[in-house]
């Protein structure tokens, strides 16, 4: 029971809206600017530098501040309400295979659409897998917790022999002098 009163007085804390009282000397000291920023001036009412209305900035159409839109991010949004950690994105875990050095894998994608139409040596590249880049590998190990990114070792594992890259000098094995 009391899980579920912090749980619900969590979400009520944060569905409630700012106040405008605070909001107002912000938009009072970025209206000049952002009347001159935004690319869609037809979204914004009509000017009146001697007598702002504060108030109509903050109801402008489509949910836009007066500042324009936030920019977009890809990062993990997911956060336990309970404790406050980061959770795993699950279409990561589904989609993607992490080796023990770093890389991701992953399969062609489309790879069971429309065989009839696609050669013997396409279907044969199908089935093969394919590794992310530097890019994709870092957004993949920030979308996980830490406990995917360690090393995970399954009996009769396929991707065994794949799990060491002993041909590149910063993921060699390191041999131990007894």
């Amino acid at each position: 029971m009391l899980k579920t009163f912090v749980t619900s007085a969590l979400r009520s804390v944060c569905r409630q809206p700012p106040a405008a009282s605070t909001l107002i000397p912000l938009v009072l000291r970025t209206q000049r600017a952002s009347m001159v920023t935004l690319s869609r001036p037809s979204l914004l009412p009509a000017p009146s530098l001697a007598s702002p209305a504060p108030l109509q900035l903050l109801q402008l159409p489509g949910g836009l501040a007066a500042t324009g839109s936030p920019p977009t991010t890809r990062n993990v949004t997911k956060f336990s309400l309970i404790k406050g950690k980061r959770k795993t994105s699950k279409a990561v875990l589904k989609r993607f295979k992490r080796l023990d050095w770093g890389a991701w894998i992953r399969t062609h994608s489309g790879r069971q659409k429309k065989l009839f139409k696609k050669s013997g040596a396409l279907r044969r590249r199908l089935k093969q897998h394919v590794f992310t880049n530097a890019t994709q590998s870092w957004l993949l190990d920030k979308m996980v917790t830490s406990f995917w990114r360690r090393p995970k070792h399954y009996i009769d594992d396929p991707y065994r022999p794949y799990h060491s890259r002993n041909e590149y000098y910063a993921t060699q094995s390191k041999t131990f002098k007894v």
